[in-house]
């Protein structure tokens, strides 16, 4: 075999730049993790309607589990009108995030609390969702949120 220095030298750049792109993901997936799970549900906990607009995408739109499309302006007068309506032990938990691009990333997981059913009953709520976040300025801002699969199951 010959030993070839260009050769050498050029995977060491490769190897090299697989390291940076993967600690770029690692403080991607950390910025993700943090917007989902603590800076959206404080926007909402707080019912910080002005965060909130700052925060969403102006072209965001939320998909319910019963297919219904709320635009953005809908989701700030909802939050305006009715305010915070989840648990105190509300927890989202990421299951995890695919990166579409540089820029663009899906982050999906699931929500799990207790809720008080209309009869005055206990009930373990959970729902999925998945949230595409595309990254402007340095910050990631979500665009598009789905819910699905929510349930309510009875404590007893």
């Amino acid at each position: 075999m010959i030993f070839r220095p260009a050769f050498a030298v050029l995977f060491c750049l490769a190897v090299s730049q697989q390291g940076a792109i993967a600690g770029d993901r690692a403080a991607d997936r950390a910025a993700i993790a943090k917007t989902k799970v603590e800076t959206w549900r404080a926007l909402y906990y707080n019912a910080d309607v002005a965060g909130l607009d700052a925060f969403l995408r102006d072209d965001f739109v939320m998909v319910g589990p019963d297919g219904s499309v709320t635009p953005k302006a809908e989701e700030l007068a909802s939050l305006a009108e009715s305010g915070w309506n989840g648990p105190e032990d509300f927890l989202y938990t990421v299951e995890d995030i695919i990166f579409v691009s540089d820029k663009a990333a899906i982050v999906y997981g699931h929500g799990n609390s207790t809720r008080t059913t209309p009869d005055g009953g206990v009930c373990h709520h959970t729902y999925w969702s998945s949230n595409t976040l595309v990254k402007e300025s340095g910050d990631w801002r979500p665009v598009f949120s789905h819910v699905s699969g929510v349930r309510c199951v009875p404590v007893e």
